[in-house]
């Protein structure tokens, strides 16, 4: 069987198809044996419920057929050709059959006024015929169970379906927002690890190139004693960010022996700002650091994200500044909001112009923290000095 067909057979055949379809088969058989007695003693010897059975089957059959889109119109159709038409005893079993059919057509209805409108206008058309058909009333003690069960019982099925939907629409919105959270946390950690790792193998190469070209053996014993140091910080952040990857612990403030200045991942701003200021001092700038003591007074989170932006600052500054040229580094508090701003002179000629950051990762990352605290962040380049601005609202 092709794909296409067993799409269409599904279609059609699925839920309310299935009501419908099957539906008009039945009604389709009983009206055929009125046709049949039609054919065989001729119209005009037919009695008036022969006529009437073989025209309403085909009748009700297109109105069945019209509640595949429209179960409402379906419903009111119904009612109305039973209103008119199915007030004689006589077609009982076709009148019973009928309700049965539309009643579990109902039943499959999303809209509860429609359902209750059926429901009301069917109990109407049961209390009418058993006022009129006097004798033929009893009928209507096999006619109003069957009719309800009908509903109820396609009903029961149809809310289970809606549930399963709802349970299923609700998994599948959980795990959509599983996959955000999980990338979200992805880019969290690959804008950490580019922070760690960009800022200190900078410095470590940079402070290689200064120890390999060092004539004094004193600087040469330095570099390589920041480069033993920064080696052992990234190791140990690494290992810290390692850990609250592999375990749901959190992440100890807690430095490894043997380092003297804050690791990366213990984020305090201030003691941020004196160990950049530092590493801008030993990649030979000239540094002017001012720092405000009210800055400590930020959340742990908000002075996370200042940190790393001073981290991204300080990697940029020492691979695009003006090698031995005046830097300034300033977190202060203007008392609404801490702002950090780095300010370095830079080298005006074509190559090393081709080379000042202007949107790559580092800079959309030090954005991105800005903007997840409310605050802001901006570049820019005037009269040989580079500029990076951000600040976090208290």
């Amino acid at each position: 069987m092709s794909e296409r067909l067993k799409d269409t057979l599904t279609k059609h055949l699925a839920g309310r198809g299935v009501i419908v379809w099957v539906g008009i088969a039945v009604l389709m058989l009983l009206s055929g044996s009125e046709f049949l007695t039609l054919f065989r003693d001729g119209f005009s010897r037919a009695s008036q419920v022969t006529i009437l059975g073989a025209l309403v089957g085909p009748v009700l059959c297109i109105v069945l057929a019209v509640g595949l889109r429209w179960v409402a119109v379906s419903l009111g159709l119904f009612v109305a050709v039973a209103f008119f038409f199915l007030n004689d005893g006589f077609m009982f079993f076709l009148t019973i059959t009928a309700f049965m059919i539309f009643g579990s057509l109902a039943g499959t209805a999303s809209a509860r006024s429609v359902r209750a409108l059926f429901l009301t206008l069917s109990t109407a058309w049961m209390v009418q015929f058993g006022i009129q058909a006097q004798g033929d009333a009893v009928l209507l003690v096999a006619l109003a169970p069957l009719s309800a069960l009908s509903y109820l019982v396609t009903r029961s099925i149809y809310s289970l379906r809606e549930k399963n939907a709802n349970a299923v629409e609700q998994m599948q919105r959980a795990q959509e927002q599983t996959r955000t959270a999980i990338d979200k946390e992805r880019k969290n950690i690959a804008r950490d690890l580019h922070d760690i790792v960009a800022h200190d193998i900078t410095i470590v190469a940079m402070q290689s190139k200064a120890a390999k070209f060092a004539n004094d053996g004193q600087m040469a014993l330095e570099a390589l004693d920041v480069i033993s140091k920064l080696s052992s910080e990234t190791l140990h952040d690494l290992r810290l960010m390692l850990n609250v990857l592999r375990a749901d612990g959190t992440m100890s403030d807690e430095a490894a022996p043997g380092i003297d200045a804050p690791a990366a991942t213990t984020v305090y701003a201030l003691q941020g700002a004196e160990l950049f200021a530092q590493r801008l001092k030993d990649a030979n700038f000239q540094v002017t650091s001012t720092m405000d003591a009210r800055i400590s007074d930020l959340p742990r989170s908000a002075q996370t994200a200042i940190y790393r932006v001073m981290q991204e600052g300080t990697t940029n500054v020492i691979k695009h500044g003006a090698p031995g040229s005046s830097c300034t580094l300033e977190l202060l508090s203007n008392g609404t909001e801490a702002v950090l701003e780095i300010t370095n002179q830079i080298d005006v000629s074509e190559k090393k112009m081709k080379g000042l950051p202007e949107g790559g990762s580092g800079l959309i990352g030090m954005s991105d923290r800005m903007r997840t605290f409310g605050g802001k962040f901006s570049t820019s380049s005037k009269n040989g000095f580079w500029t990076l601005r951000a600040s976090i609202p208290f």
